[in-house]
């Protein structure tokens, strides 16, 4: 689901009324595919893109995020890492090709 720019974001009374940037809104994808996707036990979307501000690979993917997510489901019970990947992965596909260009997985099995 695209959220529109005009969607407020955090409870912080700072924000209230201030627009989403494209990294925050971002963020907010990947956070709602996951959820509705892998039904987690925890989930963490963290946008790290201003620490790669600047670098040629981020010039060059004109504005597309590093993300790390760290996720726990019972989804990933009984899967090896690969697998755990893969299926994020290929949730996540629509944006990795505008949007996302870097992504950091650490995807938990419930027992974990």
């Amino acid at each position: 689901m695209i959220l529109p720019s005009s969607y407020l974001f955090g409870k912080n009374p700072k924000n209230v009324g201030k627009k989403m940037s494209f990294h925050s809104e971002t963020r907010s994808e990947i956070e709602q595919i996951l959820r509705v996707s892998f039904a987690p036990l925890v989930l963490e979307v963290i946008d790290d893109s201003r620490a790669h501000k600047g670098h040629a690979e981020a010039l060059l993917n004109q504005g597309a995020g590093h993300f790390k997510v760290i996720m726990k489901s019972s989804i990933f019970d009984g899967l090896p890492p690969v697998k755990r990947h893969r299926l994020v992965y290929e949730k996540l596909s629509m944006l990795m090709d505008s949007k996302i260009h870097a992504l950091s997985l650490n995807l938990l099995a419930s027992d974990e």
